[in-house]
């Protein structure tokens, strides 16, 4: 709905102070602190009716001088929002309830400069809402921004941000049978300081429908408790996933209790994931793979995953890589039919370097697979209590590894072997051998 209504920006605020004149002093002051009280509109807190209509109205006028619609605590049961450009929405966080009344997207927007919303609940109720991709769906917003909101149990995605920029921050979503956080083709997209919990396939996705710019800063986040109901072998089930976007950073998250990955970057361009902490993953900790090229990971924490960091498929184009003073730990092998049970694998022009590995169930570290191992410098890595320091592929086609200066102790059957894919081909290249193959310089190492 939209209105036909017409006047000046001082017209419209006397008329507003006149709407309000009945209001108690603390809602007063609220919505002098915060916009126009919708009570003006006929909208009222805790009633039985459909709100959807006098909710519209408001946020259509008040969007034309573009003074925030402020709702006071209390519930609403509303459906099909259409928040045109300018709106602005404030509410009371906690207590500033929105309830879908089912069939469609509780809030959407196509197109705009801007849209704000702060202090809101979205609540989904966990209904169906038709053909929408979920419960906030915003496309084609320059400039969106959602602040302390909660938008939970979505019978789809939470937060849907299609070509969108803007800002989602010290937001909580909770409760989506899909992501939490999607979004696809995003503009510099800024997600700080949210939590991200109890939802069904992914927490916060980046994603772009070709390889190219976004941009996204994904920081300071709590993400924990997502599962892997749509099943597959690894597009679902992951705290934090990029796919296809360039110059994302991912920095100072807490992600817990994933399916499958902490953080997993598919085919990404000069990804940066670090400082973040990873904990009980039950794949890849942190996955870089597919045709990525460009990752630096660095200075973060695994404790409990069956492989820690994976930087992997030269066999697709994944390359250029730095994987440095990481911290991983408490790794196990799990039931996967490719291996599993290593502290960090690197395959194709990368440092790896400045590493601590310990409680690994098979490798330290493992560089490459088959042919596809190019241009790799291993060197001052530290591992401890693991069956083997690290594993190197010597099949033919391996190109320029270094494995110099690195700490090993602990180690039950060998410091340093040779594989022929998964087959173990040599003894202990720490002690002798390593000339028999001309693509490896093994020097420096120290065995306790």
């Amino acid at each position: 709905m939209t209105t036909t209504m017409h006047m000046t920006r001082r017209g419209f605020l006397v008329t507003g102070a006149s709407a309000l004149a009945g209001a108690t002093v603390p809602q007063a002051a609220c919505a002098q602190a915060f916009g126009l009280d919708a009570a003006g509109f006929g909208v009222f807190p805790d009633s039985d009716d459909d709100q959807t209509a006098a909710i519209q109205a408001a946020v259509d006028t008040t969007r034309i001088s573009g003074t925030p619609l402020f709702l006071p605590p209390g519930r609403y049961r509303v459906g099909d929002l259409v928040l045109g450009n300018g709106a602005r929405i404030a509410g009371v966080p906690g207590a500033t309830i929105l309830e879908a009344s089912g069939g469609s997207a509780l809030l959407s927007a196509r197109g705009g400069d801007a849209i704000w919303l702060e202090g809101l609940v979205l609540d989904g109720i966990a209904r169906d809402i038709g053909g929408a991709q979920a419960l906030v769906d915003l496309r084609e917003v320059a400039s969106v921004s959602i602040e302390r909101c909660a938008i939970r149990n979505s019978a789809v995605d939470g937060l849907y941000l299609n070509g969108c920029g803007g800002r989602v921050t010290d937001s909580a979503i909770s409760g989506a049978f899909g992501a939490g956080l999607f979004s696809l083709d995003g503009r510099n997209l800024d997600i700080t300081g949210n939590h991200v919990f109890d939802c069904g396939d992914n927490g916060i996705i980046v994603w772009q429908s070709r390889k190219q710019t976004d941009g996204a800063l994904v920081a300071a986040n709590r993400v924990e408790r997502i599962s892997n109901r749509s099943g597959g072998d690894g597009p679902y089930g992951n705290g934090i996933a990029v796919f296809r976007g360039g110059d994302v950073t991912i920095t100072g998250n807490h992600v817990g209790d994933c399916t499958f990955s902490a953080v997993r970057i598919n085919s990404g361009s000069n990804v940066i994931v670090s400082d973040n902490t990873c904990r009980r993953l039950g794949e890849v900790a942190l996955f870089v793979e597919f045709a990525f090229d460009g990752a630096i990971v660095s200075n973060n924490i695994v404790d409990g995953a069956t492989h820690g960091i994976s930087v992997t498929n030269l066999d697709q184009g994944g390359h250029l890589a730095v994987v440095s003073g990481n911290l991983i730990r408490n790794i196990e092998i799990g039931n996967f039919a490719e291996p599993r049970g290593n502290g960090i694998f690197v395959a194709a022009d990368t440092s790896l370097t400045g590493n601590v590995v310990e409680n690994a169930a098979n490798a330290g570290y493992a560089l490459g697979y088959g042919p596809y191992l190019r241009n790799v410098a291993a060197t001052g890595n530290i591992v401890r209590n693991a069956e083997v320091g690290f594993e190197i592929s010597v099949v033919e086609g391996v190109q320029n590894v270094l494995v110099a200066d690195n700490v090993m102790a602990g180690i039950r059957t060998a410091a340093i072997l040779g594989m022929e894919w998964e087959k173990v081909v040599t003894g202990d290249l720490a002690k002798d051998g390593a000339d028999a193959y001309p693509a490896l310089t093994i020097e420096g190492n120290r065995v306790g």
